[in-house]
């Protein structure tokens, strides 16, 4: 891995010296523009060619990642995060869950990499109806439903208390079980 520093030897040319400089640095992506002020780079004297300092690189690739995401009109890496502890799950439950690695669903959220169209829609739908998430992995216990300020939490079997709360989780088997067991009382 090449390290830029204040006097290092150009990697492309192998001739120049690269210099430290600050620069307004501006990306283009179908037509937008994103601008970053007063950023410090590495220029070579003899060919000119510019590399961004790896804290540079560190500090921006995530607010890039999610502007192409937004101009894209795909949920940016806080919302994915978001998302996902609203179901209250851990990165390898949604990575079960989107059929993907571990790995991969912390570099959707860090902006490392961006989702397909596929995997930001399978979010949204889980956001908007998370039961489809329980028809899809049953085995992972994932929000169901808000019923505003009080709910019920199951405490053990068929004792319930009301609790003061946002949301509550149950596992999609319990959920189903319940149903069922509301149809044959005939509600």
């Amino acid at each position: 891995m090449f390290i830029s520093k204040n006097g290092s030897l150009c990697p492309v040319c192998e001739k120049g010296e690269l210099k430290k400089i600050k620069k307004n640095l501006t990306f283009k992506y179908k037509n937008k523009k994103k601008e970053f002020q007063n950023k410090t780079i590495f220029e070579c004297d003899l060919c000119s060619h510019e590399i961004l300092s790896q804290k540079v690189n560190r500090t921006i690739e995530k607010e890039l990642t999610d502007f192409r995401r937004g101009v894209d009109g795909l949920l940016l890496g806080d919302q994915l995060e978001s998302i996902r502890k609203g179901l209250n799950l851990n990165k390898r439950q949604m990575a079960a869950l989107l059929s993907v690695n571990e790995k991969t669903v912390g570099r959707y959220e860090n902006g490392k990499i961006t989702q397909s169209k596929q995997i930001n829609n399978l979010y949204r739908i889980f956001q908007n109806f998370p039961f489809v998430a329980n028809t899809l992995r049953p085995d992972i216990s994932i929000l169901i439903s808000s019923f505003g300020e009080y709910i019920i939490k199951t405490r053990k079997k068929y004792k319930y208390s009301p609790e003061l709360a946002g949301q509550y989780h149950i596992k999609s088997g319990e959920y189903f079980k319940l149903k069922e067991a509301v149809n044959a009382a005939g509600y």
